[in-house]
């Protein structure tokens, strides 16, 4: 056998799996797996091989190749969920399948608003076809990168900015390989074509989407997803506190009610000023008298070097005309107890009027003190809420690890950058924000990291309270040191009522050991579906 070919896969599987998915299709060099899998998050477990159909019917004979043999299958869309995994399963060994080349954009309907679409179909290439076929359509993408995966996010339950930010609400309809290598169509009477099969969620019966969402009960491999009508206008603003501390529980029950009324139709992040000195900047070394975690001093004094405040957020407005500048002056009144807010005029895609008025507001920006870096953020920040992608933000995890944030290609894994997420969902409530960020603070402090924050809008009830924690990842003591912040702090707001939204890699397997009862559930219905546990056992719980 060949020295480079695990012995778990063997020569004559390997051989299989080249007749699916030809040569380039496969990886089994362990040096180039390695390279391939790695990861960003304190947690790391390597596959066998990596396979890259790029069809159903390629990933349908994977799946059944590997349950002939007993290897298990996990199934990742382009693997650019950075802070939470990456490419790594949550179990040493086997086949990683990586769907990253299969990128038909099947069906985009300007009238209905609606796309279908392949897991390897990423936000820019989906931004680029809806600005060729379908410019009245916008898709609502994630903060994280432009290369990441329409779909991918969506079945994590990822979040966007727009308001159509709820991603995987966004999803109607699948096609699902299930671990028999079966193709299941959801929310179908019968095999026959169905003219609502992307536009009725529903469908008839029990509601199987929900299924195959942070599961591994299927591979998806096809999904319809809603788009956003692109409005008649469109404006930024941009909120920065100047209030006492004491006074965020009471915005943060005024932005509910923003939202309840539907003056606030976008879903900003509020970024703490730790999170926005990330983006404008690298880690102020200079002023961190070699400890981990700045002073209230020096993050006071870095704030002052970049005319940043305590809590930011950015927020788009959509609308005529007429209804944008409604919604600004609504904000505008609702928010003037708590800090200033200021516009960036009226922007269409290619208005050259919104253009100017953007760079007028950017000067006046760079008035109030704001560095050149802090206002290189404003651009790209509008495009997100404007459904076009960018990698611009996901540069801050470079701020640690890096003398300076890239200026071409982005990958963290590859360029060893070290962090992790962990979001919990809290009660739309002021005094439920300020105990989580109170147990937060401690849990910080307990393991000598700064704090990142940001509380994103989910919806008129709930919130996702963002935190993050950055880490050099050639340094094992630092690295023990944020998995153990991790483990702490999942278990600690659990405990208080705070769930995460969506798992890492690292904690995916013991999602449900506190409720037995649904991880028994959710073992008959795996056992039913995937009685040989080929599809990625142990994923989200799910034994």
């Amino acid at each position: 056998m060949d020295e480079n070919i695990s012995s778990v896969i063997g020569t004559s599987i390997v051989a299989e799996l080249t007749a699916i998915v030809g040569r380039d299709g496969l990886v089994v060099d362990p040096s180039a797996v390695e390279a391939d899998t790695r990861t960003s998050i304190p947690y790391r477990q390597i596959p066998d091989c990596l396979v890259y159909p790029r069809s159903t019917a390629e990933v349908q004979a994977i799946v059944a190749l590997a349950r002939k043999h007993g290897i298990k299958v996990y199934p990742v869309s382009t693997g650019r969920n950075w802070g939470y995994g990456e490419r790594s399963a949550s179990y040493p060994g086997g086949i990683t399948m990586l769907l990253e080349r299969m990128k038909r954009i099947d069906v985009v309907d300007p009238v209905l608003g609606y796309a279908l679409i392949e897991p390897g179909v990423t936000y820019r290439e989906l931004d680029d076809h809806l600005k060729r076929h379908a410019p009245s359509l916008w898709c609502d993408c994630a903060g994280s990168t432009a290369s990441a995966s329409v779909l991918g996010n969506a079945l994590d339950k990822g979040r966007g900015l727009t308001p159509y930010a709820d991603h995987f609400g966004a999803l109607c309809g699948m096609e699902v390989v299930l671990a028999d290598g079966s193709l299941v169509r959801t929310g179908n009477l019968t095999d026959t074509p169905n003219r609502v099969w992307n536009l009725y969620k529903w469908g008839v019966g029990p509601y199987l989407d929900g299924l195959f969402v942070q599961s591994n009960l299927g591979i998806v491999v096809k999904a319809g997803i809603w788009l956003m009508p692109a409005p008649g206008a469109f404006d930024l603003v941009v909120f920065e506190w100047t209030a006492n501390s004491d006074r965020l529980p009471a915005m943060i029950d005024r932005l509910r009610g923003l939202v309840f009324d539907g003056t606030l139709r976008a879903r900003p992040h509020v970024a703490n000023d730790f999170a926005m000195l990330c983006i404008a900047s690298q880690f102020p070394w200079h002023l961190s008298d070699g400890k981990h975690r700045l002073s209230d001093e020096a993050l006071a004094a870095w704030r002052r070097e970049h005319g940043v405040s305590p809590w930011t957020f950015g927020c788009g407005l959509y609308g005529t005309p007429r209804e944008v500048r409604r919604q600004r002056r609504a904000l505008r009144r609702a928010l003037r107890p708590y800090g200033r807010l200021w516009s960036f005029g009226v922007v269409a895609r290619n208005d050259w009027i919104g253009r100017m008025a953007f760079s007028i507001a950017r000067f006046g920006a760079r008035l109030m003190g704001k560095s050149p870096a802090f206002l290189e953020s404003i651009a790209p920040a509008a495009n997100l809420f404007r459904g076009i992608p960018t990698d611009d933000f996901v540069k801050q995890v470079y701020f640690k690890s890096h003398a300076q944030k890239p200026s071409g290609d982005v990958d963290p894994p590859r360029d060893g950058c070290g962090f992790i997420w962990i979001g919990p969902v809290v009660p739309f409530t002021g005094s439920d924000v300020e105990r989580c960020l109170e147990l937060a603070r401690g849990l910080y402090a307990a393991h000598d990291f700064d704090v990142f924050v940001e509380i994103l809008i989910e919806s008129p009830r709930a919130l996702i309270v963002l935190f993050g924690v950055f880490y050099r990842r050639d340094d094992a003591v630092e690295a023990a040191r944020a998995s153990a912040w991790y483990t702490a702090f999942r278990s600690v707001m659990i405990e208080s009522g705070y769930p995460p939204y969506r798992e890492t890699a690292q904690s995916a397997p013991a999602v449900f050991d506190g409720n037995p009862a649904v991880a028994t559930l959710l073992a008959d219905i795996k056992a039913a579906l995937d009685p040989q546990k080929t599809i990625a056992p142990g994923r989200y719980g799910i034994r």
